[in-house]
């Protein structure tokens, strides 16, 4: 009954006062190319940064069976670990040299709970806004199919590091171990099935937890435990293991949000009859000071403030080792009497793949001889002119109302649902950018599309892609599908006759935009 955390000394290292030296997006990117060493909260999970670009950052962490909850869905809090290291990430790229981050403030919003068929769960965030102390960020969360799990934001605190406090904080190098990291290991921890839960009141089910009786996966996972279950409250702590650090040294604040989220959804959990579903469908949570591993545990103490028929209302604190408080939550739970634990409660409806595909026009774009102007520049430089045309170009996304799907390095994907509002966006790109001495290039094209792992894929995405990489340098390049669908919009092009593009059947007549 012995939690991994508690019982095997962390894997993983976390990183020393040589990271700031380094601006916070060259951090992020050696940590994606894993030339830093992966923190323990990587090696227990799996959780780990899956793209970085300016002002973006995306993570994925496998739906691993240890993240079962006794009802063999996961709690909500899963999804809210994998929102925290893409929004502080989205965060951190806008940080200079010699900066660090901590998430301050967290907001998730549950639309469906995740299971082991969920593959993975990817949480791909972007900065809204930052200044030299502080930054906001959203992420979109989503399983392996692109189906949404919730939405995220969250308020981070950028500070200057200390060197000498980031290389005490480093946890002592443990031998190699020759078992698996534990997410990849044979899952312990008991699920029960529709029988039991039509059997037995939530009020019961908690005190089973708090006596020992019963102790589901993910609590094994991370070392949390049940303390006590009272009828509208629940006291839960969780180990403060180094098994719980992020690079920094400290514990990473999804972890925390999960230990919030646990405690508020089992104390309304504890006002439920037999046969009734319950799951959290929005978090907040305020992280008011970090916390270093220690021999100690986090305490959460959480109480239903408000139980009507279908919603019931939570409130946490979360105090530390050391008896301080670190952070306080509020949380709201969907109740549904009469529905069993068989099925995930859904607040959102299911997207079939079929229902999910959509006619999209998609948008690329990037700058013409960047490695040469880069190389021209200097790093310091360069860096200024990227941000200043990813400002310029997200201006225009905003203005014709497109969707920044993907961006990296110096390149756009961007999704519109009407192809007029696309090339005169692609237009304005050209004609902005031109006037700061950056030429850029632009593929359109239109078909459907579908979302999986919170990306575009379809036929149609790959056609775009390969009318950029034929676009002349300042072309928008379109298909002809695209010339087709603007008819009368008073857009002109100029005929490019047809092409072969690399990987498709068939050539396409493509066309130019001329300059609105």
């Amino acid at each position: 009954m012995i939690p991994l955390t508690v019982r095997e000394a962390p894997q993983g290292l976390t990183w020393g006062a040589e990271v700031l030296q380094l601006p916070g997006l060259e951090v992020l990117r050696a940590s994606l190319e894993r030339r830093l060493p992966d923190p323990p909260i990587t090696k227990l999970t799996g959780l780990r940064l899956s793209e970085v670009g300016l002002a973006m950052a995306s993570a994925w962490m496998p739906a691993s069976p240890w993240w079962q909850s006794a009802a063999g869905v996961f709690l909500a809090g899963t999804t809210a670990f994998v929102a925290d290291m893409a929004l502080g990430s989205s965060v951190l790229t806008s940080a200079p040299a010699g900066m660090g981050v901590t998430t301050s403030e967290l907001s998730v919003s549950f639309l469906r709970a995740p299971t082991i068929r969920s593959q993975t769960i990817t949480g791909r965030g972007r900065l809204i806004h930052a200044t030299r102390s502080l930054g906001l960020a959203e992420a979109a969360l989503t399983d392996a199919r692109g189906r949404l799990l919730g939405h995220a934001s969250s308020r981070s605190v950028l500070f200057r590091a200390d060197p000498e406090i980031l290389a005490a904080r480093r946890l002592p190098e443990s031998r190699e171990s020759d078992l698996a990291e534990p997410y990849l290991r044979e899952v312990e921890g008991d699920v029960y099935g529709k029988e039991y839960w039509d059997a037995t009141s939530g009020l019961a089910v908690m005190r089973q937890l708090a006596d020992g009786q019963t102790n589901p996966p993910c609590f094994r996972l991370l070392g949390v435990r049940a303390m006590e279950a009272l009828e509208g409250s629940m006291t839960m702590a969780m180990a403060a293991s180094g098994w719980l650090c992020d690079g920094f040294g400290v514990l990473y604040a999804g972890a925390i949000a999960f230990l919030a989220d646990a405690a508020m959804t089992l104390a309304a959990g504890t006002t439920v009859p037999p046969g009734t579903a319950f799951s959290t469908i929005d978090l907040k949570l305020y992280l008011l000071r970090p916390v270093l591993p220690a021999d100690g545990e986090l305490i959460a103490r959480a109480t239903v403030a408000h139980r009507g028929r279908t919603i019931a209302i939570a409130n946490c604190q979360i105090t530390g080792p050391d008896g301080a408080l670190v952070a306080q939550a509020a949380g709201s739970a969907l109740i549904l009497p009469g529905r069993h634990w068989e099925r995930p409660v859904h607040v959102a409806n299911e997207i079939t793949a079929e229902s999910s595909r959509v006619l999209t026009t998609v948008l690329f774009t990037d700058i013409v001889g960047s490695t040469r102007r880069a190389a021209e520049l200097g790093d310091d430089r360069w860096r200024q002119v990227l941000a200043e045309h990813h400002a310029i170009v997200r201006e225009q996304i905003r203005r014709f109302r497109g969707r920044e799907v993907d961006t990296a390095g110096d390149g756009f994907l961007i999704a519109f649902d009407g192809a007029a509002r696309a090339v005169r966006c692609a237009v304005a790109i050209r004609e902005h950018l031109r006037r700061t001495g950056l030429q850029v290039r632009s593929g359109v094209h239109a078909g459907e599309c579908e979302e999986s792992g919170g990306k575009l894929v379809g036929i149609a995405v790959h056609i775009g892609s390969r009318l950029l990489g034929i676009a002349q340098p300042g072309e928008v390049l379109v298909s002809s599908t695209v010339k087709d669908l603007v008819a009368g919009s008073g857009i002109e092009f100029d005929d490019r006759g047809e092409h072969t593009l690399k990987g498709i059947a068939s050539p396409w007549h493509l066309y130019t935009a001329r300059a609105s």
